[in-house]
């Protein structure tokens, strides 16, 4: 049970990434990344879980439990937690100079596709934003992103695949902290999650570099991790995209996602505009290969 449950929690894993990237554009890479490495590494993996689980003792188990609880003292130790700023619950409706790279009007609906080297569309997602809270100090977006297939239906089986979580806006600094984002899923209680938030200013300007930024997952035996480096604002440009045409600011970086015992490099190049957020964002592999690409088809 345990086993299948870390898988299940591995395609949430994925499914979180793909929702993110559509705001953010830095989740595709981190899919495709851990995708390859789950589609090979998984039924060895859960293979030999479950050998190895029938022949624990009781003893060996209550031992391994107490060195999990050990490392995760000293995992949290190691990555202290980086101070995310403090917001209110009051209502709040920010003004067009304080607009960010991303939606910032309540209500507002965002619908992206994602598509493959080809062209051909793979899945889509649909962001909201249910509510903004806090003041002129700090205001906190908080969002509903349902997870979408390739026809624009809900991607989930019994009910629609939804996650939420909020970006925290502060002296023109945008935080989206990822911890934050995991502990927010239902179900994925024993997952532990660290890392350091992304960061983008409200006021890029161009050859400016960016904070680093990275997550890391440990639940049962899968450990997965992503970070993001090299971020720079290396060009303003119009782009046009179904929903319509925007002043971007293109932003580029490298990705390195470690899962199940596999690496995998890329590099994302994407479009920012003033409150709107990614519009376009495409991924290329370690060679300069086209593999996928983002757009935003509908903005209202």
């Amino acid at each position: 049970m345990k086993t299948i449950k870390s898988l299940l929690i591995t395609i949430v894993f994925l499914a979180m990434c793909y929702s993110v990237s559509a705001q953010f554009g830095i989740g595709r890479a981190v899919n495709r990344g851990i995708n390859n490495a789950v589609e090979k590494k998984a039924e060895e993996a859960t293979t030999k879980a479950i050998d190895d689980a029938a022949k624990k003792s009781e003893e060996e188990q209550a031992k391994e439990k107490e060195a999990e609880k050990a490392q995760k003292t000293q995992q949290e130790t190691e990555d202290t937690p980086e101070e995310i700023p403090q917001v209110s619950n009051t209502p709040y409706t920010p003004s067009e100079s304080e607009y960010a790279f991303f939606a910032m009007k309540e209500g507002a609906v965002q619908v992206f596709v994602s598509k493959d080297a080809k062209g051909k569309t793979t899945a889509q997602t649909r962001n909201t934003i249910k509510s903004i809270t806090g003041d002129k100090n700090a205001f906190a977006i908080a969002y509903e992103t349902e997870i979408l297939d390739e026809k624009g239906k809900s991607a989930g089986n019994d009910k629609p695949l939804v996650f939420n979580y909020r970006v925290v806006i502060k002296d023109d600094i945008m935080y989206l902290d990822m911890k934050e984002v995991f502990g927010a899923i239902e179900g994925l209680d024993d997952v532990q999650a660290t890392g350091t938030a992304m960061k983008i200013p409200s006021n890029l300007v161009v050859r400016q570099k960016l904070p680093d930024a990275s997550v890391k997952i440990k639940m049962g035996f899968i450990n997965l991790s992503a970070t993001m480096t090299e971020i720079e604002c290396v060009d303003i440009e119009n782009v046009i995209v179904e929903a319509g045409t925007y002043k971007c600011y293109k932003v580029s970086q490298k990705n390195n996602v470690t899962a199940v015992g596999s690496k995998h490099e890329s590099t994302s190049i994407t479009w920012y505009a003033k409150g709107v957020g990614a519009v376009k964002t495409e991924t290329y592999d370690k060679k300069g290969k086209l593999l996928s690409t983002q757009e935003l088809v509908s903005h209202k």
